[in-house]
């Protein structure tokens, strides 16, 4: 299917080079590095949590990412209405994409300036799973009085909704109405080019990454309790590896860690993209019983490396014992604890088929064509 080129500009708090915001930098790279439309990035010049600059970047101009990605570093104190104004007024879009759905300065501020330019119809925000329980069950009280008052002022009218899936849309369906404008169009994975050379899987022997942050919604303390009362008996070695962001939930963490019988478990911190791949290259499984994932680039590489997954089914990655790719389960211990106990004790000839199973299925779903083309469907008029 052919479609034309579009001038596409988006407001984003992150963007590359920073990586510690997680998925919805991965989403977006993705989208625009994939798709054949022209975009132009409005962005911060410091990473999710720091004030340090990014090193060789000019702010204030744009700057050019790729053939048709350019990207606009703004520093703090210069976001402003003014500012806004004029990128939003400067050239003739034909969408205005909003990378956030809670952001003051690059969802609502740019928002409120469009509305008030009669843009709001050009306009498609993607709450990155914003919506999803898990999401609001972090600072509560306050997205409560959020959701509250930009639907009692129609913060949100007219404009058109970016949902990855059917569960998101119903999530913003449940917010902001029946009618609520919605386009569906899964997220784009980064794609592999190869699988890694599968680690030695001894019985007995087990050996766990996890790829995400350590906070509550990632499910990092029920992945400490249920390795805990699964009670393995053997060579046991599991890695978080994710921001650190949340002091007390980590202590908590370490604390449940310190009680777990025979295990190697470490915290190293947060790990960079390009360093995901050496992180997976001795692990035999990725290990994620998050509380709920809006996609999970986190897993989709983990698939494509060849690492089988064992993670909760609050993810769009389902139905991957049948594919042979892992086991979605549900966020309890009975359901866990059986599987680790298969896993510890899985032989090395077993593991190789379920890596090989686990690669396909990733890059089946990386590089499916009907994705990319919903994903050129969100920018027709």
């Amino acid at each position: 299917m052919t479609y034309t080129r579009k001038k596409i500009l988006v407001f984003t708090d992150w963007f590359l080079p920073g990586f510690k915001a997680g998925g919805p930098i991965r989403s977006l790279v993705n989208l625009t590095t994939t798709l054949q439309h022209d975009f132009y990035i409005v962005t911060r010049n410091t990473d999710h949590d720091s004030e340090e600059p990014y090193a060789g970047i000019t702010p204030h101009q744009w700057i050019k990412h790729e053939e048709h990605v350019h990207v606009f570093y703004l520093t703090e104190t210069s976001i402003d209405a003014a500012v806004i104004r004029t990128l939003l007024t400067e050239s003739s879009y034909d969408f205005i994409y909003l990378n956030s759905l809670f952001s003051p300065k690059f969802t609502l501020l740019p928002l409120r300036i469009a509305a008030r330019l009669g843009m709001q119809r050009r306009i498609i925000l993607a709450p990155r799973g914003m919506l999803k329980p898990a999401a609001l069950s972090i600072k509560s009280r306050k997205k409560k009085i959020f959701l509250f008052v930009s639907r009692f002022l129609g913060w949100f009218s007219g404009i058109s909704w970016h949902a990855t899936n059917e569960e998101e849309a119903k999530e913003i369906r449940a917010h902001y109405g029946r009618n609520a404008q919605i386009r569906i169009a899964p997220n784009l994975a980064t794609v592999i080019s190869e699988p890694l050379q599968p680690a030695l899987k001894d019985q007995g022997r087990l050996v766990l990454v996890s790829i995400a942050r350590i906070s509550p919604e990632k499910g990092i303390l029920e992945a400490l309790e249920f390795l805990k009362q699964a009670q393995l008996q053997g060579s046991i070695r599991c890695t978080f590896f994710g921001t650190q962001q949340n002091p007390e939930y980590l202590q908590r963490c370490k604390e449940v860690a310190a009680n777990i019988p025979g295990a190697d478990i470490r915290f190293p911190g947060e790990i960079s993209p390009e360093n995901i791949a050496e992180a997976l290259m001795d692990a035999h499984f990725f290990y994620l019983p998050t509380r709920g994932e809006n996609f999970g680039h986190a897993i989709a590489e983990a698939l494509q490396y060849g690492k089988p997954v064992i993670i909760s089914d609050r993810t769009p990655w389902r139905n991957l014992t049948a594919a042979g790719a892992g086991w979605d389960l549900p966020l309890h211990a009975p359901s866990f604890a059986p599987v680790l106990a298969s896993c510890l004790s899985m032989d090395h000839a077993t593991y190789l088929r379920l890596s090989a199973s686990a690669a396909d299925f990733g890059k089946k779903h990386a590089q499916d064509p009907a994705t990319i083309d919903l994903n050129y469907g969100l920018f027709e008029k």
